[in-house]
């Protein structure tokens, strides 16, 4: 499944890339980046809780991707795009088993491949009408992920001994997330950075244990550099 999607992102780009370079309103290009992930989460049944307290702390990873723009008019335009991208979070979890018991800390590392197609309107602002190619632009949309794998790293830490295991949880998370996108970026000539926003909308849990209360999401700031082909 990996190797297929990976595949059809490849075609895209090498077809849109054929087909754009005809066309003076539509361009494609190339990024890649580092992503600040976390999950968020919402209890149904906070008192299941009572005894455990939660902190959610970032992980980056690397994505990277391509894209197709089509100029609607002057400075708006419509922007496809598809990208592998890796999200999940870390959650520290402190455990407080009893007076005569020694309090638990576990840290769970998520980490969720995904390919990820997104589709958002782009607002372009011009920085130089002699360099029209230069510009800052801001864009918002929505996107959505196939999961290809997912795997969980769990660390149990107490003051006498540290233990370490690592699991598949494909299994337990869905195999799709949706969310929307906010984003802004700079172009000077061909070169570009990229920075976006986001936003899951998906409870990703199918964990039997957890989905009846608890609703877990995805969080990404995206921060990219690429080449285009003129947006």
């Amino acid at each position: 499944m990996k190797n297929y999607l990976m595949f059809l992102i490849l075609f895209l780009f090498l077809f849109t890339t054929n087909a754009f370079t005809q066309n003076e309103k539509a361009s494609i290009g190339i990024f890649s980046g580092i992503n600040l992930n976390s999950n968020s989460f919402e209890f149904d049944d906070e008192k299941n809780f009572m005894d455990t307290s939660y902190s959610n702390d970032t992980k980056t990873n690397f994505s990277m991707g391509v894209f197709a723009m089509y100029d609607i008019a002057k400075n708006f335009g419509i922007r496809i795009q598809g990208q592998y991208i890796n999200k999940g979070g870390i959650t520290k979890v402190n455990t407080y088993t009893g007076n005569n018991l020694t309090p638990i800390e576990r840290s769970y590392r998520n980490s969720i491949n995904y390919i990820q197609f997104s589709f958002f309107p782009q607002f372009n602002l011009p920085l130089d009408e002699k360099k029209s190619k230069s510009k800052a632009y801001i864009n918002a949309g929505g996107y959505l992920s196939v999961k290809l794998s997912a795997k969980e790293y769990i660390t149990y830490d107490t003051q006498y001994e540290e233990m370490s295991i690592e699991k598949d949880i494909s299994e337990s998370i869905k195999g799709s997330d949706a969310g929307l996108i906010f984003g802004a970026g700079l172009v000077f000539g061909k070169f570009l950075i990229d920075v976006r926003y986001d936003l899951g909308l998906t409870n990703i849990t199918e964990e039997a244990a957890f989905k009846d209360f608890l609703k877990i999401k995805n969080r990404s700031i995206n921060i990219s550099v690429g080449w285009t082909g003129g947006i």
